[in-house]
């Protein structure tokens, strides 16, 4: 099971680029003083400027930093809705209190705390998510995969995590299974999920079903053949629910899918302070909030 946060190859490029562009200013300074211009006697904050230079220019906004704009629209938004999985474990799910919770509530927060921002998240089953971001009652959900088919209505930001996605069948199975082997068999997907999609795009007959333990359930209780779900939660609820006698992952990932924060797809403003909020966030702070929830 692949689970990572995504951002540190982009920040890395992003030094060697700056290191880069450092190196050529220098070059081009020596270059010039070689070929007698007159060079200033000192270089940096503390030299003084020519009484005739042109009033300072505002710097431009550090990488990851909100523009005024940007500030404004926060400002004016005053909460984010986001709307949350109702059971999608430890990604994110609802307590026994009806709070969201999970590693997507928490990374969430830290974003909205580097952003300057409240959040209020919603959790509800993942086709009123979906529904609800459509129509405008939330702004963004915890995290969706950027599939092409959910291009028609949203845009997405950078991804910020990564889940693999199996197969599930009765634990007396035998033998190897992939999509194409499911073929004539029914098998139990979540409506809106990316596995119901997976499913459709192999020509598989589906039971479609509201909830992700209720897809695991189908196979333990022979109503359906095989179910395909996100790792994550498939482990979680064959585990919760003790049905490992029963119920199995098997085979290689059918797929892999990259979380991202999507946002209605006219929504360009917002789309653009999220990315920046994830940037906001470093690497070892996300690991943290993995630990908390899966153990080292």
């Amino acid at each position: 099971m692949r689970l990572q946060h995504l951002h540190v190859q982009k920040r890395h490029s992003a030094v060697l680029l700056g290191v880069c562009a450092s190196a050529f200013v220098l070059l081009a300074a020596a270059l010039l003083g070689g070929c007698g211009t007159q060079q200033a006697a000192s270089v940096g904050p503390s030299a003084a400027a020519p009484a005739s230079a042109s009033p300072t220019v505002p710097a431009s906004p550090a990488p990851g930093a909100l523009t005024a704009a940007e500030q404004e629209w926060l400002a004016q938004k005053g909460t984010l809705q986001i709307g949350g999985f109702s059971d999608y474990p430890p990604f994110g799910f609802a307590d026994k209190s009806g709070q969201a919770v999970g590693i997507a509530v928490d990374y969430w927060k830290l974003v909205a705390e580097r952003l300057g921002v409240k959040v209020a998240f919603t959790p509800v089953l993942f086709a009123d998510q979906l529904d609800g971001l459509k129509q405008g009652r939330f702004d963004s959900l915890e995290g969706i995969f950027p599939l092409p088919e959910r291009k028609q209505w949203f845009a997405f930001t950078r991804a910020y995590y990564m889940i693999d996605t199996r197969i599930y069948v009765d634990a007396a199975h035998t033998g190897s299974t992939t999509l194409k082997s499911l073929k004539g068999l029914k098998v139990a997907v979540v409506d809106g999920d990316s596995g119901q999609q997976l499913a459709d795009d192999a020509g598989l007959s589906t039971l479609v079903v509201k909830g992700y333990p209720r897809a695991i359930r189908a196979v333990a209780a022979g109503a359906a053949q095989a179910s395909i779900l996100d790792e994550l939660v498939g482990d979680y609820y064959v585990k919760e629910l003790k049905l490992a006698k029963k119920v199995k992952a098997v085979g290689k990932p059918v797929a892999s899918g990259e979380m991202t924060m999507p946002v209605r797809k006219d929504d360009a403003m917002l789309l653009g302070i999220l990315n920046k909020g994830i940037e906001m966030v470093g690497d070892s702070e996300f690991e943290g909030i993995y630990e908390k929830w899966m153990g080292q």
